[in-house]
């Protein structure tokens, strides 16, 4: 984790270079006091809608392993947003995966399993964004056909990774033990053990009914993200049209992907500042200042709401910090 964490702070470090570069900080004050606060006010409203869509979403990928209410998978979510902006690495994730075990009782594997079944949804989903607002942007020929072939591929992977999950399990299964076994008995029979409480997580996926509603959350998730997006740009007098508003949180959001410091630091605001130069917004100043504010205004709410969360729910920060998967 610590050379995860230094490489981090590295690439935070150069898109920050690269971010505040030649940047006229007299006129970034004044862009930023230009702000109308009261478009930042109704986007604050979509940042909790966000979240509680996103705790649903979760409720019904969890639905086979346990009924849980949407209300303590919100209070969950805020907790690892918490964690992924004030902790290296992106351990939300796992935090989010410890704090659902301890406090329903389900494995921490099978949790974490929910998880990335959640992150592939939110690639794919992410990917076709991006290649539909692709087509409808004058991006340039070349940069449009490579966006294009590069976000098809993807989806393609990632759509064959969930078809194995859903119906190869049982190699999947077989195959750990064969090639771990003659290394060592004791490996292959934890790693066995890892194996099924992993795929014991996506049981979903032999639902059908509940993988359509997790698919039109995703959906919902996305647009409610642009929400966001859209009322910080009204803000600023940024013009985007719906394709370009697509393009602008599809690109921010696989950006921020990439191993950052805590809180996506750098990495969000280069990634949005780039999207926002290929649509046409050429004041750098404007673009930080948007960047700046998109930023903090999902950061600080949620942080907020993770630690009040966190203390509701009794966990200690060392807990937090020492957060790891178990098997069990």
């Amino acid at each position: 984790m610590k050379k995860k964490f230094s490489v981090g702070l590295a690439i935070s470090g150069l898109c920050l270079y690269l971010v505040f570069r030649n940047t006229d900080l007299g006129a970034l004050r004044e862009s930023l006091v230009a702000v109308h606060y009261s478009y930042l006010f109704i986007s604050l409203i979509f940042i909790f809608l966000f979240t509680f869509f996103r705790a649903l979403r979760w409720k019904f990928i969890l639905d086979p392993l346990k009924k849980i209410s949407t209300r303590n998978l919100f209070e969950v979510v805020m907790i690892g947003n918490l964690a992924n902006n004030i902790l290296p690495a992106r351990i939300g994730e796992v935090v989010r995966a410890v704090v659902l075990g301890k406090t329903e009782g389900i494995s921490k594997i099978a949790s974490l399993a929910t998880i990335v079944m959640e992150r592939i949804l939110d690639v794919i989903t992410l990917v076709i964004i991006l290649i539909i607002a692709s087509r409808y942007l004058p991006l340039g020929g070349s940069k449009n056909n490579i966006i294009i072939i590069a976000a098809t591929a993807s989806v393609c992977f990632l759509s064959l990774f969930l078809i194995l999950l859903k119906y190869r399990q049982e190699w999947l299964f077989k195959t750990s033990k064969k090639f771990l076994e003659p290394i060592s008995p004791k490996i292959a029979l934890h790693a066995q053990k890892s194996v099924h409480n992993f795929l014991e997580g996506l049981q979903v996926l032999k639902q059908g009914k509940h993988l359509i509603a997790i698919s039109f959350l995703s959906g919902i998730i996305g647009l409610v993200l642009g929400a966001i997006y859209y009322f910080v740009a009204i803000g600023f007098d940024i013009k985007l049209s719906l394709p370009g508003l697509l393009f602008l949180l599809s690109v921010i959001c696989l950006g921020i992907m990439i191993p950052s410091s805590p809180g996506f630091i750098g990495t969000f605001h280069y990634f949005c500042i780039q999207a926002l130069f290929l649509l046409g917004v050429k004041d750098k100043n404007l673009a930080l200042s948007y960047a700046i504010v998109v930023h903090l205004i999902q950061y600080i709410p949620e942080s907020l709401l993770g630690l009040l969360f966190f203390w509701k729910k009794g966990f200690s920060l060392r807990e937090i910090k020492t957060a790891e998967i178990q098997n069990e």
